[in-house]
């Protein structure tokens, strides 16, 4: 992605924390955060078992829920009562900590926020990710957002 009018769409696009992103974005993203980074601190993260594009990702999915939470005045400590899910499992859905993740919490925390439908988008458009966080196939039909 070298053009300089892609550069600045995606620029417009990355303002939108919620956007869910093209490969060819997440992918440009991911070069210039290696670059910006150097290789040997990409390699430290992914040494402890963080892949940089999961997280380029991931991060539209956090903002989400952090936006639904933060538009009703939540928290996560107040929504892990109201579900009795432990708030460790919602953060690591919120921080896409895979090997935390527990399929049946994050559809509950999807549906709890009413973003069960951007959920879909976004599993649809990251299949791979959504499927190894267990997120995908995503159960049942409700939610307008």
């Amino acid at each position: 992605m070298k053009d300089p009018k892609k550069i600045k769409a995606l620029a417009r696009k990355l303002r939108k924390r919620t956007s869910i992103l093209t490969d060819d974005e997440v992918d440009f993203i991911t070069q210039e955060v290696r670059l910006a980074l150097g290789p040997e601190t990409a390699e430290i993260i992914e040494s402890h078992g963080r892949v940089m594009s999961d997280t380029v990702r991931w991060s539209s999915l956090r903002a989400r829920c952090e936006e639904e939470r933060e538009k009703r005045g939540l928290t996560l400590k107040d929504i892990s009562l109201d579900l009795k899910i432990p708030q460790y499992r919602l953060r690591a859905i919120e921080q896409g900590t895979l090997r935390e993740i527990k399929s049946h919490f994050a559809h509950r925390y999807f549906n709890y926020l009413g973003i069960e439908t951007w959920v879909r988008r976004w599993a649809r458009a990251n299949a791979e990710l959504a499927s190894r966080s267990g997120i995908s196939p995503f159960p049942g039909r409700s939610g307008n957002r």
